[in-house]
């Protein structure tokens, strides 16, 4: 008897913006619509955290700064484990700013189909509102988070401004962009 063939590693996804730009929902849906895959996200990670969490503040703190990158080695080993037997892996985090660069390094050598979620600033306020939790507190703005991925963040993968974009038109561009979304971090892990 032998043993089957291993599968095909299955894609990374990983979806970002500002807080309240629509990550979570995009992620998932997006983790529905593809054939075998599953949806990690990113506050569940950090949420694991019971006592000693440090918040990101501005300025960051060490310690934030140590714990962020832990929910983002956590979530990509996570899906590391799904990836190697076959499954579709869909991250939805904050990730943004330089801590985009240091996310894909520690990603590296995975390609990752990077989506960066980009709707104005009023869509931001609106959807935040909605929502059961309010991202926005301790000073933090949905103005300095817009500016922060407009400004700051480095302009790779597939960048949409889903203002106007119901769901599942976001999730229909995503699917047709791939290769406009796909991130070789190969180059990150020789540096």
């Amino acid at each position: 008897m032998t043993a089957p063939d291993a599968p095909s590693p299955g894609r990374l996804f990983v979806i970002t913006g500002a807080q309240a730009a629509g990550k979570s929902t995009v992620g998932l849906a997006l983790a529905e619509a593809l054939s075998k895959a599953v949806f990690i996200d990113g506050d569940l990670i950090g949420n694991t955290v019971v006592s000693g969490k440090d918040l990101i503040t501005e300025p960051a703190t060490v310690g934030a700064i140590e714990q962020l990158f832990l929910r983002y080695a956590g979530a990509l080993t996570l899906a590391d484990v799904y990836r190697t037997a076959g499954f579709d892996a869909v991250v939805a985090d904050n990730i943004f700013g330089d801590y985009l660069d240091d996310f894909l390094e520690i990603a590296a050598p995975e390609p990752v189909h990077l989506v960066v979620l980009h709707p104005s600033i009023d869509t931001i306020y609106d959807r935040d509102a909605q929502r059961r939790k309010n991202a926005y507190r301790d000073g933090i703005t949905v103005e300095d988070l817009w500016h922060t991925v407009e400004e700051h963040t480095s302009r790779v993968g597939l960048w949409l401004d889903t203002t106007s974009m119901s769901v599942a038109q976001t999730i229909t561009r995503v699917l047709r962009n791939l290769n406009e979304a796909l991130v070789d971090t190969a180059d990150l892990a020789d540096s």
